[in-house]
């Protein structure tokens, strides 16, 4: 700057600059925000000693209020980008802030200068996937490897990179339209139409199951899909699995046998062809969600929902439930009825506040994988038509299949296990 102007303007201009850097960092030192946003703003139209500036406003984040850390970043966007750690810095605290798009071009310019770290990896890759540009995303796998590379050949985030390369691997405009088109459809039910299915299967004692496919196990599905696996590298494979491994069993995914993991894949793929009512992610779901769409499009792959079955979105039961409290309406009087769970003491309060004449608890603990399988397959169906609630975590679409291929009336209530909370 000092090359543009005489040395006694610069003189002048350094002497403010120094007198209002001094004022904010004080301000900032003294909880006055207020105070101190007025002495950057001063400061920054003076001279924009951008590093040092930058330095006082990222400090001055960490005890600001909402309000005014947006008003901070406001300023920050003002300053250039001289300095890749500030860089990265602030594109952390405007993550945080969910401004995805301005974050995205100082993570572009930083992440591969500072091999990933002070969370640029992680936060560029996240913005990414948040944002839905999947092909740059799959065009990061370098800096990812290289990161893995030091960390015994594993990094978390190859789970966003899986997700980005199954979603490339489907046409989503089709899976969206698909999806409208069933919504549309009487195969698409109300949650008052399916409380009535409920009650005529209860009432007439025959099998009934209804089955949800969301978040977690969209995840499961793929880890048991060949098509999935000829996609996906090994260790893209292993941690989206184990994402959600751990909340399902003892054992790490890389630990399950890869029969045990066929077995798991043919039972969940039965429950869904065999639903009478197949729970999946709504149309509005599949087009905002860009951070599951890779891994929803692969579930859709392999059950084709929609084709004939009967469907309602995944969070439907917490909708029934919404409605009817503890699902008494549904449930109080029954003579008998089955909670196959991994959560102690929820068959109680089930039994309780529904009145259940008798209730039999299948507490599914968390061991190999291969065991807990075999537990759910042992389950006894005294008669016709009687009633399973089930919650558990990744293995229900399994444990329901099984119900009703003995002729249960097997339900996910996992979205709505809150209700008997009370």
């Amino acid at each position: 700057m000092s090359g543009d102007v005489t040395d006694g303007v610069n003189v002048v201009t350094s002497g403010r600059f120094e007198d209002s850097l001094s004022q904010a960092k004080q301000s900032f030192e003294q909880g006055e925000i207020g105070a101190a946003l007025s002495a950057c703003r001063k400061t920054l139209d003076e001279w924009p000693d951008i590093r040092r500036l930058r330095a006082i406003l990222l400090d001055g984040l960490k005890e600001a209020s909402l309000e005014q850390k947006g008003e901070l970043l406001d300023l920050l966007m003002r300053t250039n980008m001289r300095n890749a750690e500030q860089d990265a810095d602030l594109a952390d605290a405007l993550f945080k802030a969910r401004r995805f798009e301005e974050a995205l071009p100082l993570l572009r310019n930083v992440v591969r200068v500072l091999g990933g770290e002070r969370f640029s990896a992680w936060n560029y890759v996240c913005c990414l996937e948040i944002l839905g540009h999947h092909d740059e995303l799959i065009d990061s796998a370098d800096v990812l490897d290289e990161m893995a590379a030091h960390q015994n050949g594993r990094i978390s985030l190859y789970n966003q990179l899986a997700n980005a390369r199954l979603a490339k691997s489907h046409d989503e405009q089709v899976i969206l339209r698909e999806a409208r088109v069933l919504e549309a459809s009487s195969l698409w039910l109300r949650p008052e139409e399916i409380v009535a299915r409920l009650t005529k299967a209860i009432k007439e004692g025959t099998s009934f199951s209804l089955v949800n496919f969301g978040y977690l196990e969209a995840r499961v599905v793929c880890a048991t899909s060949l098509h999935a696996s000829c996609i996906l590298r090994p260790t893209e494979m292993i941690e989206m699995a184990d994402s959600v491994w751990p909340r399902i069993c003892s054992a790490s995914f890389e630990d399950c046998s890869a029969l045990t993991l066929s077995r798991l894949g043919k039972g969940y793929r039965a429950a869904a062809r065999e639903a009478s009512v197949l729970c999946v992610p709504p149309s509005h779901v599949l087009q905002l969600d860009h951070q599951h769409i890779g891994f929803f499009a692969e579930q859709n792959h392999e059950l084709r929902a929609g084709l004939s079955e009967s469907c309602a979105p995944m969070d439907v039961m917490g909708e029934i439930a919404s409605g009817d409290p503890g699902l008494c309406g549904l449930l109080t009087g029954l003579p008998f009825a089955g909670i196959v769970t991994d959560i102690p003491g929820l068959a109680e309060r089930i039994a309780t506040r529904c009145k259940l004449v008798a209730v039999t608890e299948i507490m599914v603990e968390h061991h190999a994988l291969d065991t807990m399988l075999t537990q759910i397959d042992q389950l006894w169906v005294p008669y016709p038509g009687a009633v399973f609630l089930v919650v558990l975590t990744g293995l229900a679409p399994y444990a329901c299949g099984q119900i009703a291929a003995k002729g249960g009336v097997a339900i996910d209530v996992g979205s709505c296990a809150g209700t008997w909370d009370a």
